[in-house]
């Protein structure tokens, strides 16, 4: 049962468990979606596991982490609905599985507070060479974003159907606006986010309350009452289906469809929307694998997701080009059977099976019982695994009808072959 204490400048979340023998640590720094600010956060995630004043270079902190018996150190960025979150993690052994007392935790401890108020940096600069060389990474790391024609087509999908709003931001940013940052810059926007993003901790493993005060004693960020929006549903802002064709030098053509639908993650059609998505397309015995896929042989892979924060459904398939409008057919069929009640109890029985399955698969990972906590916590929404599964297996075959007759198709995006 998670414990919620209040810091000085961020929320403390205790989830004690006996289950791992790991301690796993995670600081969130949540702000807004801005295209102004996303690709500085982004570099900033690359930047703050790179060294700190006593651990100056990779080399060293690597040395350092090994030291602590194999600590794990690392940093990243994701986007829940209009929000930007830097994740900072750190997962380290329980000291009480040692034989001897080594104060792992509070150095634990201290390494993130050294992150933040002990960085690699002096005049108000990142180390020059560390800050270069983060830029160069992070730029090939979009490069080879690029590469990926399934995250290519998709966050293409995103961009267009998200035009002049947070959706269509790229949660790492732009490789052009990369390379504007200067060192100057971003160190003091990383000043800025120490003392206005909101933050969150998280701590799972077999602890006591008594870790509450280590926190107080080694780190200490300023008093901050900062609130910033997550959810909301996304809205259509033009008149028509926009249907976008690109051609490329690949062989598997990538289908993303992208729907405005009647629900999101606080809403009160939100679970029955959860089993809705997994009868659709969301689980292996869905009807968008059984019929377009096995059936028919229409594509390699295909399936629908629930987009919680946003308020969409995105259906993704690799197909071959030729089989486009006869596979949209297809996947628009298979809706209309859904909102004329076309399935039975047994598939809903199917569907609820898999989504408890699931969420008891979350338990068994202290990041994956961290990200479902952070997400009820951001949107205050008070509700335990129980509740949600309660809540799940309180859904009729009624409330998924009712639920999928507002479902809209906003945007297709097609990426083809160019002699296709």
């Amino acid at each position: 049962m998670e414990k919620v204490y209040k810091m000085n400048g961020y929320d403390l979340h205790l989830i004690p468990t006996n289950k791992f023998k790991n301690i796993t640590i995670s600081l969130k720094l949540q702000n807004t979606l801005d295209k102004e600010t996303v690709t500085k956060r982004t570099l900033l995630s690359f930047m703050l596991t790179t060294g700190t004043k006593d651990y100056p270079s990779t080399q060293e902190l690597s040395k350092y982490l090994e030291s602590m018996y194999g600590m794990k150190l690392g940093a990243n960025v994701v986007t829940k609905g209009k929000s930007h979150i830097i994740n900072v993690n750190s997962i380290c052994i329980n000291q009480e599985y040692l034989p001897y007392q080594e104060n792992l935790l509070e150095k634990q401890i201290c390494l993130l507070n050294d992150i933040f108020f002990k960085p690699n940096a002096s005049n108000g600069y990142f180390d020059q060479t560390m800050f270069d060389r983060k830029k160069k990474e992070l730029i090939e790391r979009l490069i080879s974003n690029q590469d990926d024609k399934f995250y290519y087509s998709l966050e293409k999908m995103f961009e267009y159907m998200g035009k002049g709003t947070c959706l269509g931001i790229s949660s790492h940013g732009e490789i052009e606006d990369i390379k504007k940052i200067t060192n100057e810059e971003l160190f003091r926007y990383f000043q800025e986010c120490i003392i206005h993003d909101k933050k969150h901790i998280y701590v799972v493993g077999n602890i006591q309350e008594s870790i509450v005060d280590v926190f107080k004693k080694n780190l200490l960020f300023d008093q901050n009452e900062s609130h910033f929006d997550t959810v909301y549903s996304f809205e259509k802002n033009r008149k028509d289906l926009l249907e976008i064709i690109e051609k490329q030098d690949i062989t598997q053509a990538k289908l993303n469809m992208g729907y405005r639908i009647p629900a999101n993650y606080k809403s009160s059609q939100h679970y029955a929307f959860v089993v809705f998505n997994a009868i659709f397309g969301g689980m292996s015995q869905s009807k968008l694998f059984k019929v377009v896929r096995e059936k028919n042989s229409l594509c390699y892979y295909i399936s629908s997701s629930y987009d919680a924060f946003n308020g969409l459904m995105i259906i993704t398939a690799g197909i071959e080009s030729k089989d486009y409008q006869q596979t949209i057919q297809l996947i628009k069929e298979q809706l209309n059977e859904m909102q004329e009640g076309h399935f039975d109890q047994n598939e809903i029985d199917i569907a609820k099976l898999m989504i408890n399955n699931s969420m008891k698969k979350t338990c068994d990972e202290p990041l994956s019982q961290i990200a479902v906590q952070y997400n009820r916590d951001i949107t205050e929404k008070q509700e335990t695994n129980e509740d949600y599964l309660k809540n799940i297996e309180n859904v009729t075959y009624q409330d998924i009808i009712d639920v999928c007759q507002d479902i809209e198709l906003d945007t297709i995006f097609l990426l083809r072959g160019r002699n296709e």
